[in-house]
Order: structure tokens, then C-alpha cells, then sequence
């Protein structure tokens, strides 16, 4: 059997590997900028091995200790990592990966990550296909239990986000409780089409943000939807969304979803928020944040 092993441990080099993982994350598949390749993203998480140590210094008081069994210097990030499916791959994995199972991965290809299209999550990447071995761990398999459903959300928060410096690579991860979706436009200078969605936190802090192209199409119209059922107010969570911003003066015309204006003196810079190519948009997904800010709003 391959030796059982954490994301930060793998590495191109590393030829025999076993790896524990939870998909925490999966786009829909599209097509690459070219239109040339197919291809699906997804984020896995690996075990975090972490012991409850529960010692009871006094009656009145009960002290819990959470030791980290794993190196001190893991991050999430090296927890996590990008792996992607591509082409006729992703049609044979449709039905066998799922969003939030737990799968144990060997033997994937493993690639160094080029910053080509954004913020990268590992400096590797796992390429899924059919020559990788990925058994799913059934939920009740006594012997190899399944991960618990992910509770790490680290997002950015709407006050945070107000003082940002916009920049190319700028991308975050948000999350709020859609107020409004418009209609489906043109815009900006190549006149793409796109639909502006306005979002709001627990916070009461409003923002638009711009879903472009078939974000738009897509996840928009299934957004406008719900939204006409009237049942609910959708919560939607967005990884790696774009800050850009303008500086000088507001003009009517300027291609982005403006949602904050910092005034600087004579200097207005208008900030926006907008989905990129590698971006994704889940509605509703089940973190523990999502089901408090549905309960909230």
C-alpha cells in the first residue's frame, strides 16, 4: 500500500502517495480562454490531524487544549490544494466525484501552479484523470471514516474590502445574502455581456458585485430565479473575486459595477468587485456561515 501522506508533503518527485481528501470546492465545467480545452477545478482539503487534550484545573473551570499534530507551520493553504479534470475526464467523473465526499487519491499528477490566471492556492496542482486512483470512502465505512463537512471559511469582510488597493492580481473570497439580481446587459469596452448582483453582510453592508459572461448566464439566472420564488434570499459564496478600481472622476460609462466610493481629498477611487475566469460562485453551499446568515437576514 502507498504510503498515506499530506497535501504539503507531495511533490512532482514524490512517485508512490496515498492521500486523504474532501472536495470543499467544484466549479462547473468550462472552456479554456483559448475555447480550445475543457476543463473543471476543484479544491480538496486534506485530514488535519488535531488531538482535543480536555484537562479540568478546577471544578469551576474546564481548560481545552488543541495541539496540532502536524508541523506548526501549516497553513490552510498548505492544507488545500487545486486539482483539475479535463476533457472526456471530466464526463467519467461526473457521477463518482462529489462536492463534500471524502476520497482517498493516488498516483495523480502533480504539477508546479502558474500564477497565469490568478491567485494560486499551493505552488502544486493535481491533474485527475483516468490513470489516478480515487476510491471514494462510503459514509458509513467503519474503517476509514469520511472527513467531517468543512467548516473553514476564510473569507473577506465588506469593511475590509472598502479599504483594499485595487490591483490586477487582487482576488478574494466573499460570501453574503443576494438582495437583488438584475437583468442580464452589455458592458464594458468589449460590451460582454454580464449581470450586476447586489449583495449584503450580516453587517447590513451592501455591495455589487458584476458576474461576467456565463456567470452571468448561469449562476445569474439561477439567482434571478429564486429570487422571483420569493421563498428566501439566496447566499452565494465567491472565490477568487476580482478587486479592480478607477481613480479621478465617476463617469456613467465606466465598465465596472461601482459599489464604494473612498474619497481622498480631490481623489475618488471607485472600487468593484467582478467574477474573472477562475473564479467561482456557489449558491448556498452548506458552511456553517451561509446557514447563519440565512438565519440572520
Amino acid at each position: 500500500m502507498a504510503p498515506r501522506m499530506n497535501i504539503d508533503g507531495i511533490t512532482p518527485d514524490t512517485l508512490d502517495w496515498t492521500c486523504k481528501v474532501q472536495i470543499v470546492d467544484m466549479s462547473r465545467d468550462r472552456l479554456s480562454l483559448e475555447k480550445k480545452i475543457r476543463f473543471q477545478n476543484l479544491i480538496l482539503e486534506d485530514e488535519q490531524v488535531v488531538s482535543l487534550i480536555v484537562v479540568a484545573a478546577h471544578p469551576l473551570w474546564i481548560i481545552i487544549l488543541f495541539i496540532c499534530m502536524t508541523q506548526t507551520s501549516m497553513t490552510l493553504q498548505e492544507q488545500q490544494i487545486r486539482a483539475v479534470v479535463y476533457g472526456d475526464d471530466i464526463d467519467y467523473y461526473a457521477e463518482k466525484l462529489v462536492l463534500s465526499d471524502t476520497y482517498l487519491i493516488s498516483t495523480a499528477m502533480v504539477k508546479v501552479s502558474l500564477p497565469l490566471y490568478g491567485r494560486i492556492i499551493h505552488k502544486f496542482y493535481w491533474v485527475l484523470d483516468k490513470e489516478a486512483l480515487i476510491e471514494h470512502v462510503e459514509p458509513h465505512n467503519e474503517l476509514e471514516k469520511p472527513l467531517l463537512p468543512p467548516t473553514k471559511l476564510h473569507t473577506t469582510t465588506f469593511a475590509s474590502i472598502a479599504h483594499m488597493t485595487p490591483a490586477p492580481n487582487a482576488e478574494i473570497v466573499i460570501i453574503g445574502v443576494v438582495l437583488h439580481s438584475g437583468p442580464s446587459k452589455y458592458a464594458g469596452r468589449t460590451q460582454n455581456r454580464c449581470r450586476e448582483v447586489t449583495i449584503v453582510d450580516d453587517q447590513r453592508n451592501q455591495f455589487l458585485i458584476t458576474l461576467w459572461d456565463d456567470f452571468g448566464e448561469i449562476e445569474g439566472t439561477e439567482l434571478e430565479a429564486q429570487m422571483e420564488n420569493g421563498k428566501e434570499f439566496p447566499v452565494i459564496l465567491g472565490r477568487n473575486i476580482g478587486v479592480s478600481g478607477y481613480q479621478g472622476k465617476l463617469l456613467k460609462s465606466y465598465p465596472f459595477t461601482v459599489y464604494t466610493l473612498l474619497h481622498d481629498h480631490s481623489v475618488c477611487t471607485c472600487l468593484s468587485l467582478q467574477t474573472r475566469f477562475n473564479s467561482t460562485i456557489r449558491i448556498n453551499p452548506t458552511y456553517p456561515q451561509v446557514l447563519e446568515l440565512i438565519s440572520w437576514y
